[in-house]
């Protein structure tokens, strides 16, 4: 699975599926689920296989199924080689009969982890190997939790799914952000993903997709290649630079985002 630093949600309607590509959007998530009335959820799916026939983009594309149609859905979508899947209400890999695991073997899967129940199961969901990506859902969480959806109270979920998916290799999203015109909420949220080491962040508008890549890319890569070079260079355990002490695990990091950014 590549890395993106924004997956853009896109609803299964006409207006919408008709607009795409955008500008700046290398990655969408084209919604079954949340954002399609109930009435017109098989409508829905006859709008994207029509649009999968035609579609001639080379951006990465993602179907976010419907947990309650999840198996017909999938077997509907399969023979669409390039999609990937978006798995809501994702809580427990043992659930899904050796057909459909067939299926998440031949494409890319993120699991959108959006329950308390799946935050608890998190090590089983990141440890699955047909499982690429995690990514929260804060809305459908805190309401479970029947708490408030902030920066503090997502704290402990933020830190188990990032701890997770680092453990075993697996791409990161943090939850998008619902404000459309709060500038100042949204980056706060996006820094805050940044700091909790996210690989990047799920967006619902196209707006925020150039505040997201702008603030995930915010390092100074060059001073950062400057760094890495002299502390190969030196080959000591512990590199000090204008007052800053660099040991090993400063300068994989460095490498990482020097890797992630090229």
């Amino acid at each position: 699975m590549k890395h993106y630093q924004a997956l853009l949600f896109v609803p299964a309607k006409e207006k919408m599926l008709s607009k795409l590509p955008l500008p700046n959007v290398e990655a969408y998530i084209l919604d079954l689920e949340d954002s399609i009335e109930e009435d017109d959820k098989e409508q829905a799916l006859e709008r994207l296989v029509s649009f999968l026939e035609h579609y001639t983009g080379s951006e990465e594309l993602y179907v976010r199924l419907n947990a309650n149609t999840v198996e017909s859905e999938a077997k509907r979508l399969s023979k669409y080689e390039k999609i990937g899947f978006v798995l809501p209400k994702f809580e427990n890999t043992n659930v899904f009969d050796e057909e459909l695991v067939e299926i998440w073997k031949k494409h890319h899967v993120i699991a959108l982890i959006e329950t308390p129940k799946g935050i608890v199961n998190v090590e089983n969901i990141a440890s699955c190997e047909w499982v690429d990506a995690l990514a929260l859902g804060a809305e459908d969480y805190t309401a479970a939790m029947n708490m408030e959806n902030s920066i503090e109270t997502l704290t402990y979920a933020k830190g188990k799914i990032v701890t997770y998916a680092k453990v075993y290799g697996k791409k990161v999203y943090d939850t998008p952000t619902l404000q459309l015109k709060d500038d100042v909420k949204l980056n706060a949220e996006i820094q805050n993903a940044v700091r909790f080491g996210f690989d990047g962040k799920l967006a619902i508008h196209p707006n925020q997709i150039p505040v997201i890549k702008s603030l995930f890319s915010n390092h100074d890569i060059e001073r950062m290649k400057q760094i890495v070079a002299l502390y190969e260079k030196e080959g000591k355990a512990v590199l000090a630079v204008d007052d800053q002490v660099y040991e090993k695990m400063h300068i994989n990091r460095m490498k990482k985002i020097i890797e992630a950014q090229e």
